[in-house]
């Protein structure tokens, strides 16, 4: 089932799987809630009792995308606190929230705002020590954007597929499917400048001041053939996090869709052991 819910900031597209507690799914910085529905299809479907949310983020997917937004840690994170209130106007919100890439940053960001937030799945996640690769300063300028943005449009379909596919690593194909629903976004000029801006606005060492100071049950997932989180990276968050480290030897940046099955599983431990609903 999708949800168009209306936030300050625009309308955002959720995909609602199962009833019960719920789950929140963040995907990464270019996705959408896409990413993570093969885990989601899994838990659901294996797990009664739960209800799995996944948002296309604003200016992403089918969410709305207003060409006026920023698209800070903290502009992300206050927006999908938005969201969580409105969908849990009549309930409780997440105690248990996963997120891929980008969309674990702002899962830990969201944790340490959010005290109810009590377990976190970490795939492939963006870590305060990742560095933003220095070219995309130039899209701070609103002109580059709309230049970049023209041009990357008309040739969505090929770029998307040259992405993806670095980011899959040398083990796995993306479905086709994956593929076009990724590229399709940014089809439209327009929503090809958000994804500049959106770009611009990634400096993920804001992330430093914005961990959880507190204990949190989670499990971290990397990728040994990952192009985008080093492995490195991953090792020192989950030491951070004093939390369990799962590699996987032929694993890219796009487990979600690579093992989904174990994530799924990771999932279940970790839903396991939050405390039951007051």
């Amino acid at each position: 089932m999708n949800r168009d819910v209306s936030i300050s900031d625009g309308t955002v597209r959720v995909t609602v799987l199962g009833r019960g507690r719920p789950v929140l799914f963040l995907h990464g910085i270019s996705a959408h809630g896409r990413a993570w529905r093969p885990v989601a299809d899994l838990f659901a479907e294996e797990h009664p009792g739960w209800e799995c949310w996944l948002p296309d983020l604003p200016g992403r997917g089918a969410s709305e995308a207003r060409p006026e937004l920023s698209y800070t840690l903290d502009d992300e994170v206050r927006r999908v606190r938005e969201l969580v209130q409105r969908l849990a106007a009549h309930g409780s919100g997440p105690q248990l929230v996963a997120g891929h890439s980008q969309g674990a940053a702002i899962a830990l960001a969201l944790a340490q705002a959010e005290p109810s937030i009590a377990g976190l799945l970490l795939s492939n996640p963006v870590t305060p020590d990742v560095r933003s690769p220095s070219v995309l300063r130039l899209l701070r300028s609103s002109v580059v954007r709309r230049v970049v943005g023209s041009f990357l449009a008309p040739f969505h379909a090929p770029l998307g597929h040259m992405v993806l596919r670095r980011a899959c690593g040398p083990a796995f194909r993306a479905p086709r499917g994956l593929v076009t629903a990724y590229a399709r976004t940014w089809a439209d000029p327009a929503r090809a400048r958000t994804l500049m801006r959106i770009l611009a606005d990634w400096r993920p060492a804001e992330l430093e001041d914005r961990m959880p100071r507190r204990p949190v049950a989670a499990h971290v997932v990397a990728g040994a053939h990952d192009p985008r989180i080093p492995v490195g990276a991953t090792r020192r968050l989950a030491a951070r996090l004093d939390c369990d480290l799962t590699v996987f030897p032929d694993g890219g940046h796009v487990l979600t869709e690579q093992h989904p099955r174990p994530l799924a599983a990771m999932l279940a431990d970790l839903a396991a052991s939050l405390p039951e609903a007051g």
